[in-house]
């Protein structure tokens, strides 16, 4: 579940509900840790909490700076950004590819990656730059004795305890995002190099391996050093690098399929007009879940079992399907399967009903289609693959 926050150059911002927990764990772990990497020093409580709460607030600020260097340069190469959603264990920017282009070029990708860990290292020196040279030191008092002892703990002279925090978290981000473990930055840029050389499904089959193998040997380090929140952000971006894997092998898959080719074209409709409880018999007849709603054989809506399900049984004799249906959300035969895949997903729902230019429906596509058109690909991709005779 996500929240809209702001919009920064017509791009949506989104704070994720997990990003909040990890903002007080972030906050409480400060308030806790002694100098110089946190306040526990400062003796008013309500200033230690304050501290660490800005403190945390500043750097996740610098988490959105990351993902909005990824983004506006990606839209310099003409990139559409949806949104950009901050959550557990960092940021997101959905993109989506130029028109009638499959993938971001390699040279623009490998730009675009690095982008974001740059702005962290940049950011990063020039914090602890200016800790040493105005305060004498990066942690931003030159003789830590003498501040620790003194116990300063007014609000303005832990600032640049906050400055030098800010700093060094960012240049860990920076350098840890460019370790080649995809779908990290680092592996995207590995990506891009890797596509300039063999093709783009290569490139990625060989990113995502090295990305599990990196996150395997990150996991057993941290597990020697016993480091468990080390060992849990292994296990994320192996289980991250699997998931980028399937998708971009469902994305490649259905890149090259056309919804003509995979649409159910006998189609049960049914009429705006009809009781429900009639649908709900029909739909143990048919046995689908989802149906096209027509007047006068115009398509003005979609109904599925989940919006009927909401009318208690002894209220459905009084609804139509009229008074439950939804918009129905259409597609054209030529598109590609994965417009399809992709308008489903936007829109959360499980079917388009398939519209000719004269907006007469053709077809309907459901994500069982979809699903069951990458089986058949996959299947015969491997068997011509291991059999090219066949063909």
């Amino acid at each position: 579940m996500s929240y809209k926050i702001a919009t920064i150059k017509g791009i949506p911002v989104n704070i994720h509900v997990t990003f909040l927990l990890v903002f007080i764990l972030f906050a409480f772990i400060f308030a806790i840790t002694g100098p110089p990497f946190g306040f526990r020093h400062v003796e008013s409580v309500a200033s230690r909490y304050l501290l660490a709460c800005l403190t945390t607030a500043l750097f996740f600020i610098t988490l959105l700076i990351h993902e909005l260097a990824h983004s506006l340069l990606a839209s310099s190469y003409g990139v559409k950004i949806q949104s950009i959603t901050l959550f557990f264990f960092g940021g997101i920017s959905a993109m989506e590819n130029p028109e009638n282009e499959n993938h971001i070029d390699p040279s623009k990708e490998l730009n675009i990656a690095l982008a974001g860990p740059l702005s962290n290292i940049i950011i990063g020196l020039l914090l602890l730059g200016f800790n040493y040279f105005v305060y004498g030191s990066i942690f931003g008092i030159a003789d830590i004795t003498t501040w620790i002892t003194e116990g300063m703990t007014t609000f303005t002279y832990n600032i640049p305890v906050v400055i030098f925090l800010v700093g060094s978290l960012n240049l860990v981000l920076g350098f840890f995002n460019i370790l080649p473990i995809y779908p990290m930055d680092g592996g995207r840029v590995l990506r891009a190099w890797l596509a300039k050389r063999n093709s783009y499904e290569e490139a990625t089959n060989t990113a995502v391996s090295i990305g599990k193998g990196f996150s395997v040997i990150l996991a057993i380090i941290s597990l020697l050093a016993f480091q468990w929140w080390l060992v849990i952000l292994a296990l994320f971006l192996y289980i991250s690098a699997s998931e980028e894997g399937k998708m971009f092998k469902t994305t490649t898959i259905l890149e090259g399929v056309i919804v003509k080719d995979i649409m159910t074209t006998d189609i049960t409709t049914v009429d705006e007009s009809m009781p429900l409880n009639d649908f709900i018999s029909l739909v143990f007849q048919k046995k689908h879940p989802g149906y096209p709603v027509v007047q006068n054989d115009t398509v003005v809506g979609m109904i599925t079992v989940d919006d009927a399900r909401f009318v208690s049984e002894p209220e459905r004799y009084a609804f139509t399907v009229k008074d439950v249906m939804k918009e129905a959300i259409s597609i054209h035969p030529d598109a590609t399967a994965l417009e399809a895949f992709n308008e489903m997903g936007m829109n959360a729902i499980g079917r388009l009903v398939v519209l000719d230019e004269e907006k007469n429906m053709v077809g309907i596509i459901s994500r069982t289609d979809l699903m069951t058109a990458i089986y058949l690909k996959d299947s015969f991709k491997d068997q011509n693959e291991t059999k090219p005779e066949s063909y």
